[in-house]
């Protein structure tokens, strides 16, 4: 845990919070310049691993707190890639392959990140999915350079596309919703 490499990347991931939290805008501006798929990976693992450590402690499952803590790891990592692939095919079909899909991984990852530290309290969604698009919308506009159009229609597309998708699968594994 002492090594450079470990303390550079707490202290990256500290100064994301941070910084996502200030200033947001300036965040995804400064991006694509310091942005790799290992730090949006990793900071995705770490705030993940938070709100499932959050969310084993806010009350009972119906499973062990193990399987718990696993379910709304994978679930939360999961929201975060299906987001990412939805938004990244969208924005290829509306406005060309401007950037690759490992920058919009990232906007997806720090957006829902920083949300999912506080997304476990209880009705906390009417605040952390407004502000989670936000930030996305954000990212797209300073770190993709699309306009405000562009990136408006495509949350306004993704969004329910990746509604219908889960749908669809929890419709297909359970057999009702």
């Amino acid at each position: 845990m002492n090594t450079p490499g470990a303390l550079s990347a707490l202290k990256f991931y500290s100064q994301g919070v941070i910084r996502l939290l200030i200033e947001p805008v300036l965040f995804f501006a400064d991006l694509p310049a310091v942005h790799t798929l290992g730090r949006a990976l990793g900071f995705t693992a770490l705030c993940a691993g938070f709100y499932a450590g959050a969310g084993v402690l806010t009350g009972p499952g119906p499973q062990s707190p193990a399987v718990m803590a696993l379910i709304y790891f994978i679930n939360a990592a999961g929201m975060v890639l299906i987001s990412s692939v939805t938004g990244f095919c969208t924005m290829v079909m509306m406005s060309g392959k401007s950037r690759g899909f490992s920058l919009v991984f990232g906007l997806y990852a720090y957006a829902s990140g920083i949300t999912m530290l506080i997304s476990w309290l209880p009705f906390m969604l009417w605040f952390t999915e407004p502000w989670k698009y936000w930030l996305v919308y954000t990212g797209f506009r300073q770190s993709c350079g699309l306009s405000k159009a562009r990136a408006i229609s495509v949350l306004l597309i993704s969004v329910p596309v990746q509604w219908c998708l889960i749908y669809s699968a929890i419709r297909a594994v359970t057999g009702r919703v």
